[in-house]
């Protein structure tokens, strides 16, 4: 039988056997299937609703802790809520529109949580969704591609059990981990040919970030190749021009520049870093030799057991992405445990699924899939955050504990409309209102704006009228700052060791930023 791609124009993926056996499959599971066939789904449903329970709740204790900073939950809490109101988001977290920082307009369908119930919780909780839904199109893409419930369940396992994804979903919130889900349903839907699919879910993509074309460019490359010509040059050009107008039109309007992170590229930018092989080849290597790069790259391909080698066009796709993580001189950017690794999950995951496709013998394909999954747990042991991990994840206090109930105690009294300088743990407890800045800013900017203005006073520091700051854990440098404004502000309550600073005299008037 001709595949609809070939008679679309494209060569379809060789490997006919495994290709017959896929479209043997039932193209929907449970479609015309008697209740007891319906069971065997129900494995993979309880893991999934397990893992999304399980990290909502370890996400939401951490915060409850104090164990989630304003970097980077706070700019995205107080960005949601600024949109939520109508207000332009500008982020006094960081001293940058939200999207001038990043083009990640997959945020704008969470705004309708704010009006439900503006709680940061709802947003943690969102996301552990997002990234335990991700196993579905692997068990959907497996199950069609195996014809095994048993083997699919294995493989979402794997994805769930990537380290990556699990220390993700506990370093605060990021548009990756949205991201993990539209990609793996737009690889789900590349190889099954599931067009409008995968133009919803190249679309979602693409809007998580500015950079999602390292991803996209190679997706669609592989649809021309494999699928259809017409869909994989379209993806191709709307990536790069999307790419093209998110940096030169978005940012440089929102932000003053093309883009906030060029320095992350070492050798003089992009033009340097694909040149140095070519120029220096030695240098190069002994740079990516550098900054536990090439255990990195061993980590990403230990979570799934290097089965994606065994068929690699897929896994491959990834390519670019690891590309420019391991290149970049930002050490977040080549650890597992940081959110730049959670979108290559799924890839990893659906490449080693494609792989597994091509045996051709069923023990061979249960000796991957058990390769696979073994192969996982024991990356989620040794670098995961899960209750069996080396690293069980704990919030940074107890929420019970006195330090916690003291600063949420001291929140309360803060009015909703006033200017806040808080320490950095409270900035997400404090960050719906209009003016919340990281202390010492605005009184000694740090990390804020460009970084043009560090060690400055910056003109909303008249505008400040109160100052949440803990009694113990500041920097000589924070204390000298207080001290130099311990003229204008006089604690007015103190509990559990977190003081509460209001301004001398009347209130400052209330303006924006």
């Amino acid at each position: 039988m001709t595949h609809p791609a070939v008679r679309a124009g494209a060569a379809d993926a060789p490997g006919t056997q495994e290709e017959a056996g896929a479209r043997a499959a039932p193209a929907e599971p449970g479609q015309g299937q008697s209740p007891w066939r319906l069971a065997r789904h129900l494995p993979v449903i309880v893991m999934i609703a397990a893992f999304a329970t399980y990290y909502s709740a370890a996400s939401i204790q951490s915060y409850e802790g104090y164990g989630q900073p304003a970097f980077d939950l706070g700019i995205f809490d107080q960005g949601l809520w600024l949109l939520s109101r109508f207000h332009a988001p500008f982020v006094t977290v960081m001293g940058r529109n939200l999207f001038g920082d990043h083009t990640s307009f997959i945020l704008l369908p969470l705004v309708p949580l704010y009006w439900i119930d503006p709680d940061v919780r709802l947003l943690l909780a969102a996301q552990a969704c997002a990234v335990a839904a991700a196993a579905i199109p692997v068990y959907l893409l497996a199950l069609r591609r195996l014809g095994s419930a048993a083997l699919a369940t294995l493989l979402a396992a794997t994805l769930l059990l990537s380290p990556s994804l699990q220390n993700g979903l506990l370093e605060q919130f990021h548009p990756e981990a949205l991201l993990t889900l539209t990609l793996a349903l737009a690889l789900y839907a590349a190889i099954e040919s599931k067009w409008r699919l995968l133009a919803v879910a190249t679309v979602l993509s693409l809007l998580a970030k500015e950079d999602v074309a390292a991803y996209i460019v190679p997706l669609g490359l592989w649809v021309l190749l494999r699928r259809n010509r017409r869909w994989g040059a379209a993806m191709i050009a709307g990536a790069a021009a999307w790419t093209a107008f998110a940096y030169g039109v978005v940012i440089q309007q929102l932000l003053g520049a093309p883009g906030f992170y060029a320095d992350r590229i070492p050798f003089g930018g992009i033009t340097g870093a694909l040149s140095e092989p070519f120029r220096r080849p030695a240098a190069f290597f002994r740079y990516l030799g550098s900054d536990g790069r090439l255990f990195y790259l061993w980590q990403l391909a230990c979570s799934a057991g290097w089965v994606f080698a065994v068929g690699p066009e897929v896994g491959a796709i990834a390519l670019l992405a690891v590309f420019e993580n391991v290149v970049s001189n930002d050490p977040y950017m080549h650890q597992i445990v940081f959110h730049y690794s959670m979108p290559l999950a799924p890839v990893v995951v659906i490449g080693t699924v494609w792989a597994i496709a091509r045996l051709r013998r069923t023990w061979l394909r249960r000796a991957a899939t058990a390769v696979a999954v073994v192969s996982a747990l024991a990356s989620s042991v040794l670098w995961g955050l899960a209750p069996w991990s080396r690293q069980v994840p704990t919030p940074a206090w107890n929420p019970n504990g006195s330090f916690a109930r003291g600063a949420s105690a001291l929140e309360a009294r803060i009015p909703p409309d006033a200017a806040v300088s808080a320490w950095y743990p409270f900035v997400a407890h404090l960050d719906h209102r209009t003016q919340i800045y990281l202390w010492p800013t605005p009184f000694h900017a740090e990390y804020w704006g460009r970084f043009t203005q560090d060690g400055q006073r910056l003109p909303a520091a008249a505008a400040i009228r109160y100052v949440l700051l803990p009694d113990a854990y500041l920097s000589a440098g924070d204390r000298k700052v207080l001290a130099s404004i311990s003229h204008q502000f006089t604690p007015v309550a103190s509990k559990g060791g977190v003081v509460l600073y209001e301004r001398v005299g009347p209130g400052p008037p209330i303006h924006s930023p």
